[in-house]
């Protein structure tokens, strides 16, 4: 079994913590995880934080939030 990466790409995240990109992004925006720049300019994250850190996200609308219709 190889290795898996240290860094790794949005991309590859998203599948490691079986998410949308969308959601890794907004973690990023969250300060949940830290991120960094590769040769070619991508964003690229801890693969140890991803996995780290999906667990911890509450799942549903946060409590005391009026829903709007």
């Amino acid at each position: 079994m190889p290795e898996p990466k240290e860094w790794v790409t949005v991309q590859e995240a998203a599948l490691l913590a079986g998410k949308k990109p969308r959601t890794i992004y907004e973690w990023i925006e969250d300060d949940r995880l830290a991120v960094r720049r590769d040769d070619q300019n991508r964003m690229i994250v801890l693969s140890k934080a991803v996995i780290r850190v999906e667990p911890t996200i509450r799942r549903g609308r946060p409590r005391g939030k009026p829903t709007t219709r």
